[in-house]
């Protein structure tokens, strides 16, 4: 069952990868000369890709360079053109699924902004991070702990992620009309955050997904208790 499952997972972030790059070539004229710009651009995305499908399905350690380029079906050179270093193309596997988590988010939300909108934030969150991509780089984040230069990089990037992420929150919270929370808005969006990533490490080897569902849930309800009631609740 959890095997079909992370096969399936995996499907959909494959799918949805080749859909992306569909979309890009449905949007050139046809008949036009890509330019050097846009080819550099397309192979750097399917690098990326291939990283994270890579990421996903064997883990960091089992990640090599080499089977990267085999996923991407790409030249070593055209890689190691964009990416010299692994560590340089894991740092684009987390900056580039940041960008498109923000897009995740807006589209769970459905745009709306409203009180409910706002405290249904674990389970978007949920959602988002128990996605391949999100995977991927929940083992580069572990695997930086025994890689420091790795770690040096990403430690940058991460609080430059982290506090961009805090601001879309506080300003989700002002749209949809929640006062602020005495116990601090970073606190509680680094709690939520990590709950819901430790239960989207739990979902990978773990068959009960009732109990897990259950949990978020529960990040839902006790949202509404971090915050101060509105005038009609």
């Amino acid at each position: 069952m959890e095997s079909d499952r992370q096969s399936t997972t995996a499907a959909q972030g494959v799918r949805a990868a080749t859909e992306n790059k569909q979309m890009t070539e449905a949007g050139r004229p046809k008949g036009r000369r890509r330019s050097q710009a846009e080819r550099s651009a397309e192979t750097r995305s399917t690098v990326i890709d291939a990283a994270i499908q890579c990421l996903f399905e064997v883990g960091y350690a089992a990640t090599t360079t080499s089977m990267v380029v085999e996923r991407a079906g790409v030249s070593r050179g055209a890689m190691t053109h964009q990416f010299p270093s692994k560590v340089d193309l894991m740092e684009a596997v987390v900056a580039t699924v940041y960008d498109r988590e923000i897009e995740d988010y807006e589209a769970l939300s459905g745009g709306g902004r409203s009180r409910q909108a706002f405290f249904d934030f674990p389970r978007r969150t949920w959602t988002v991070l128990s996605r391949p991509p999100a995977v991927a780089v929940t083992e580069i984040m572990m695997a930086s702990r025994s890689d420091p230069a790795m770690a040096e990089r990403l430690r940058d990037q991460q609080s430059r992620i982290d506090e961009n992420a805090r601001k879309r929150v506080e300003a989700f919270r002002n749209e949809s009309g929640v006062a602020a929370s005495p116990l601090g808005g970073p606190a509680i969006h680094r709690l939520v955050v990590a709950a819901a990533r430790g239960l989207s490490i739990e979902a990978l080897y773990s068959q009960d997904d009732e109990s897990i569902d259950q949990a978020v849930d529960l990040l839902c309800q006790i949202m509404t208790l971090l915050y101060p009631p509105s005038d009609g609740d």
